[in-house]
């Protein structure tokens, strides 16, 4: 098969100006989870988000995110306490309500409202028992959609997947997440199979704020020798493999949902979003769903998930550039193969230049 740099042969890419270094500054411009709901309990947590320390808190039932530190001497407010459903900073308890003004001082009450002092507030929200931040007041796109979440005709059960730092750049993570190249070699016996390594045609092309691709005829073949299809009933004359029709959404700039339709009338979504911790680390956030053998999915999807992604990690850590290269021509690229990643890559670029062009505008 000829290589291709898929619409992109010169070496007048928009990468070339600064790197991927344009591509993680835009990431504060979107919204990313940083912990599950169930982790959030009534201490504050500290996360970090694109190198932002940020504290979580539940204060009044509401999820806050502040910059954890506080206005008084820059202790981590993530030390503190929920006191009173204010937070309550753990060195000279100074607190803070949910708008994250200081409504009290110990040692002078009477000048906690004459001060004005407040904390940074970053825009918080719970959705699919995720909770995401985005450090801008102003998101450049709304959350992601996971329309299969609460659908009733589904009747997903979901896992969430125990979030882990990859020693990797965000987008490097996402597109590991959507080569189909790969499922066949690396993913031998589980997603497919190396005697059959060939990519089925797909397409690919952009709706809305997504990136679509599913295939156009042909379905993957899934060995069924894992645990996402242990309890599973399997029809007659399927039962080691499985033929599984794939969807996929790419949320710009991160996001990943693939909605797999199996044997029978079995659904099976991800939905994947690597928050970027920093330039070279993201943290993996991961919801597995399906709608058979409910009773068994906790432990059997955790189990398929995390033997796929020990299979994936020591890959993507080793990829060098970490970041993406700053010209497409220093990557090869497969046509029929690597259409997907080669049309991310220009769409993250358009996406840098379109909010320079806003912060511009601006100033």
């Amino acid at each position: 098969m000829s290589t291709i740099s898929e619409q992109a042969t010169s070496r007048t890419n928009e990468l070339d100006i600064a790197g991927e270094a344009r591509i993680y500054r835009m990431f504060k411009h979107f919204w990313h989870p940083v912990l599950y709901s169930h982790e959030l309990g009534a201490k504050p947590q500290r996360v970090t988000l694109c190198g932002e320390h940020v504290v979580v808190v539940r204060l009044e039932g509401e999820v806050c995110a502040f910059a954890d530190i506080c206005a008084h001497r820059g202790t981590a407010l993530s030390l503190g306490t929920v006191d009173n459903n204010e937070l309550r900073c753990a060195y000279h308890g100074w607190q803070y309500n949910t708008q994250g003004h200081c409504t009290f001082v110990p040692q002078r009450p009477d000048l906690a409202h004459a001060m004005n002092a407040r904390l940074t507030k970053y825009q918080a929200v719970e959705r699919y028992g995720l909770i995401w931040v985005c450090l801008v007041d102003a998101p450049h796109f709304d959350i992601p959609e996971y329309h299969q979440y609460a659908d009733p005709k589904l009747d997903l059960e979901h896992v969430y997947i125990e979030s882990t730092n990859w020693e990797c750049s965000a987008p490097r993570r996402t597109e590991n997440y959507t080569d189909l190249g790969h499922f066949a070699i690396l993913h031998d016996g589980i997603l497919g199979f190396k005697e059959q390594p060939a990519v089925p045609d797909h397409e690919v092309w952009r709706e809305g704020r997504a990136l679509r691709m599913k295939l156009l005829e042909e379905s993957f073949v899934e060995s069924t020798d894992n645990p996402k299809y242990a309890s599973m009933e399997l029809p007659e004359g399927e039962e080691e493999v499985a033929h599984v029709h794939r969807t996929w959404w790419l949320f710009m700039p991160l996001t990943v949902l693939l909605h797999a339709v199996g044997p029978g009338t079995s659904h099976y979504c991800l939905f994947f979003h690597p928050t970027p911790v920093g330039p070279k680390l993201t943290r993996n956030f991961t919801i597995s769903s399906r709608n058979f053998a409910k009773d068994k999915a906790q432990e059997e999807l955790t189990n398929f998930v995390e033997m796929v992604y020990d299979q994936d990690v020591p890959i993507v850590e080793s990829q060098r550039p970490e970041e993406l290269p700053e010209d497409l021509s220093d990557e090869l690229h497969l046509k029929g193969v690597d259409t997907f990643s080669v049309y991310y890559r220009k769409w993250l670029v358009e996406l840098a230049k379109a909010i320079e062009q806003k912060a511009a505008q601006a100033a």
